[in-house]
């Protein structure tokens, strides 16, 4: 007997679920035939099995289908049920917050606000492969970058198996800062960045933005640009002074000064050698509309006016 190629289930598309050819399968009303539930737990997003699917109709608990390839020959490949297993430990080892556990890239969620960015990551999903070019995604504040950045992951990880990442900029400064008030060599706290397969850096430019950050910025940027990794980005700062982010002049004692204001552009923020790697790395996608977070407050402050 031998193995197949595709036991390990990294390229595989996992179908909606191992159930659904099984005699009596009707789709579960809260995974909605995928066997998977994702849910907040504590300050990440988790999966696991939905109890539809804790019994494998398939496989029969074995984890492995034998049948005869083309020359006859017995062989055995992982059942649907064990590689839907191997992505939920992927897509919890992904580090995506808990309040985008519901993050999907699906039809309804798509506006005339989001479309292009919308499909842009639809594209990439559908047609991935190792190294492809990643997503830049700039706009302002709520606008709902991140939502389609954990929808993609979510995408990425469960259809495909692909191995990714999400990193806020700002907490990963802090924990890198951590690290190294701990004495940790600088490979060990890095090269976690460096060599999952797809890196996704959500608030890019976040901080104060000093010679040390853009540093760090740097190390991470040309490690992933001369090993050809996939890495997405989001961020606040546009390629335009009209629509980038407004952040208020500090001085040195970080008082904000209420006369002046500042307009960094992305390549200001991230000066011009970050800021080339970046345009040859990633798609660039403008996105405007609404702070979402801002309508969303308020009408729940209709609601509770009622």
């Amino acid at each position: 007997m031998q193995a197949d190629p595709k036991e390990a289930g990294g390229s595989m598309p996992l179908e909606r679920t191992t159930q659904a050819g099984a005699p009596g399968f009707s789709p579960c009303s809260r995974c909605g035939g995928t066997g998977i539930v994702t849910e907040p737990d504590g300050a990440l997003a988790t999966a696991k099995v939905c109890p539809c699917s804790l019994r494998c109709l398939i496989c029969r608990g074995s984890k492995f289908l034998f049948e005869r390839d083309s020359e006859s020959r017995e062989v055995a490949r992982l059942c649907e049920c064990e590689v839907r297993r191997q992505r939920i430990r992927l897509y919890n080892e992904a580090s995506i917050p808990a309040k985008y556990a519901d993050a999907r890239l699906a039809d309804f969620r798509r506006d005339k606000d989001n479309s292009e960015a919308f499909l842009s990551f639809s594209a990439l999903a559908k047609d991935y492969q190792r190294g492809h070019h990643g997503v830049l995604l700039m706009g302002g504040p709520g606008v709902g970058k991140t939502y389609l950045l954990c929808g993609f992951l979510h995408e990425l990880i469960f259809r495909l198996g692909v191995p990714a990442q999400f990193r806020d900029f700002f907490h990963l400064l802090s924990d890198l800062r951590s690290g190294y008030s701990q004495d940790k060599a600088e490979s060990d706290l890095i090269q976690p960045l460096v060599d999952v397969e797809v890196l996704a850096i959500d608030e890019l430019g976040k901080g104060r933005n000093t010679p040390w950050e853009q540093n760090i910025l740097d190390v991470i940027i040309s490690h992933r640009y001369n090993s050809k990794k996939t890495t997405i980005f989001t961020t606040n700062y546009t390629e335009s002074r009209t629509t980038t982010l407004v952040e208020p002049l500090r001085g040195k004692d970080s008082i904000a000064s209420q006369a002046e204001e500042v307009r960094d552009t992305l390549a200001e923020r991230v000066g011009p050698r970050i800021y080339s790697r970046l345009k040859e790395m990633c798609h660039f996608v403008a996105m405007k509309g609404p702070d979402r977070r801002e309508e969303q407050g308020a009408n729940l402050s209709r609601s509770s006016g009622r």
